[in-house]
């Protein structure tokens, strides 16, 4: 198991994908544009990188943004969370109190928001004091990004428990996760290279997502709104293989492709994906060396209100642990983090395709079973989603065990296959009962 990048995040896995946050490994430099708010629009020109991770001043990186599995574990070095960090977000017009409404302004620079001290180029990233690390039971993947993530909810206000969606976050939030690539995923603590944090903002009319793409010496990470293309990231897997790929750090607009619901109007709605209690509800070790539940530790702290008993709070298993669950639950779990951000009846591509990938969709034909696509196009391994019994033409697995541009899921998030994820759906369909679909 990888620690987590930041200091106190306790251990999490890494894996993976498509979506929640965002976003694929594309050739092309994202599009750049005006963005939104008082932050000045980011050319988005691709950096051309040599892409060997490495450690300590060099860096410069890619990374996916929300949820994350990524391929094993959350990882880099310890983080000492908010115990006896180096005091609350300060305001000073970077990010807190301040604007009447409550509004965030956003910094050019990610120390601006005044929720870590230190960064990478001297040991890591440490949260302040109210900024406090958290992990997912099952992460989206990003790469085999190893990710760090924190939740700050402004002091005096509290997120509200939902026991199906996201946590009724308040004005003022700030949620980060950091992606970085270690040189060789078997020694994640070594030759560390950070790529990006991206920082969700919850201001007075919604959620806003803001890219920073971190410096070659690892001192600081700056706005990138335009977002960025890192060519030929390298990295050696878990099983001793070398990967190498073009990694995209998604810009601003396009966060919005995977994390958004459509309203009334059926206008896109930007939302975290993460956050949810049956993610949270796990056990994570803290800065001052305790394991708690993460849930408890919030409502502890007066960050959470609301809270049941934990007997009555979703889990969401480890997709990856044959122990912790069935395998029909393991691979849902793992489809829930992955693609339900995209394939859920609430969002365009759910609308597009009427394929309902959430944990939620029990209806068979809804989560794809003998059900031709709605918008797949040709070539993409069959003619119906899932074919019960036969995972290699069923265009599900295709879509997520391809690495060709414009046919693999999700469309954002991923430029390399996620083998244990493409393994875990593979064997879901595989062991279901054969079914002719052309009856």
């Amino acid at each position: 198991m990888r620690k987590p990048l930041i200091p106190g995040l306790g251990l999490a896995a890494v894996l993976l994908t498509a979506a929640l946050a965002s976003c694929s490994g594309g050739e092309d430099p994202p599009p750049s544009g005006a963005d939104a708010g008082n932050t000045p629009p980011d050319a988005g020109t691709p950096p051309v990188d040599g892409g060997t991770p490495d450690a300590g001043g060099d860096a410069g990186g890619d990374a996916g943004m929300d949820a994350g599995v990524d391929a094993g574990g959350d990882s880099g070095i310890p983080d000492a969370g908010e115990d006896g960090d180096a005091g609350t977000p300060d305001g000073g017009g970077d990010a807190g109190p301040g604007v009447p409404d409550g509004s965030v302004v956003i910094p050019n620079s990610l120390s601006g928001f005044g929720l870590f001290t230190g960064s990478p180029a001297d040991g890591g990233l440490k949260p302040v004091a109210g900024n406090v690390p958290y992990e997912l039971t099952t992460p989206l993947f990003s790469d085999y990004a190893v990710k760090s993530r924190t939740l700050h909810v402004p002091p005096g206000k509290a997120a509200g428990y939902h026991a199906r969606d996201v946590l009724d976050l308040p004005v003022g939030t700030l949620i980060t996760k950091t992606f970085a690539f270690p040189a060789d995923l078997r020694e994640p603590d070594k030759d560390v290279r950070v790529i990006e944090t991206r920082v969700l903002v919850r201001q007075p009319g919604g959620w806003e997502a803001y890219p920073y793409f971190w410096n070659e010496a690892q001192t600081e990470a700056t706005l990138a709104n335009g977002g960025r293309v890192v060519r030929d990231v390298q990295l050696i897997d878990e099983q001793g293989v070398t990967r190498k790929f073009d990694y995209l750090v998604p810009s601003k607009n396009q966060c919005l492709k995977c994390h958004h619901v459509l309203d009334g109007a059926q206008n896109q709605v930007m939302v975290p994906i993460g956050v949810k209690a049956r993610y949270l509800n796990r056990e994570h070790t803290y800065g001052d060396g305790q394991t708690r539940n993460q849930l408890q530790h919030l409502a502890g702290l007066g960050m959470l209100t609301g809270l049941p008993p934990l007997p009555e709070v979703p889990h969401a298993p480890d997709a990856f642990d044959s122990e912790a669950a069935d395998l029909d639950t393991r691979a849902r779990t793992y489809l829930d983090i992955n693609c339900a951000h995209c394939h859920n009846p609430k969002s365009q591509a759910g609308e597009t395709s009427r394929l309902f990938l959430d944990i939620a969709t029990m209806d068979k034909f809804s989560l794809g079973i003998c059900k031709r696509p709605g918008s797949a196009g040709s070539g993409v391994g069959g003619e119906f989603d899932i074919v019960p019994g036969s995972p290699s033409v069923s265009i599900l697995w295709y879509r997520l065990n391809t690495e060709e541009s414009g046919k693999m899921m999700p469309e954002l998030g991923r430029a390399i296959r996620h083998d244990q994820g493409s393994q875990l759906i593979f064997d879901w369909i595989d062991a279901m009962p054969d079914r002719s679909c052309e009856e």
